[in-house]
């Protein structure tokens, strides 16, 4: 069984019910899900959500596990941002550092729409898919 941590993106797709992303989220029989913290804080951040959209959200969270930042996490996150800077001159953003360890620390292909985002990450361990470009 394959595990990906899931990026705020997808979900947001799969709201919006865009088909990528709701065949990705639907296929829990053959993959482990997993969600940043930080993921659930960025969705619920938004002021447009009305009360069926956090039923929605919680329903979404519910495919899988809530990943809380532990040390190792954050270490990895601060050693990421700072390879970001030195090597590819780049600046990862904090969020998206805490996904992409959360990814890398328990070994889960990051599933993310933002792969500009990210690609400079695969030399530091970072796996990625993009359901929008192949099958899942």
């Amino acid at each position: 069984m394959i595990k990906y941590c899931v990026d705020t993106n997808i979900i947001v797709y799969t709201l919006q019910g865009l088909e990528p992303a709701i065949r990705f989220m639907k296929d829990n029989e053959n993959i482990e899900l997993i969600f940043s913290v930080i993921v659930e804080a960025e969705l619920f951040s938004s002021s447009k959500l009305t009360k069926e959209d956090e039923h929605d959200l919680r329903i979404i969270l519910e495919l899988g596990d809530i990943i809380d930042i532990n040390s190792q996490v954050a270490l990895k996150a601060g050693k990421l941002r700072r390879l970001s800077k030195s090597h590819q001159n780049r600046t990862l953003k904090l969020p998206d550092a805490l996904i992409a360890a959360t990814a890398i620390e328990y070994e889960a292909v990051l599933t993310t729409c933002n792969e500009d985002d990210f690609a400079h990450m695969s030399n530091y361990g970072l796996t990625m898919y993009n359901p929008f470009k192949r099958e899942v």
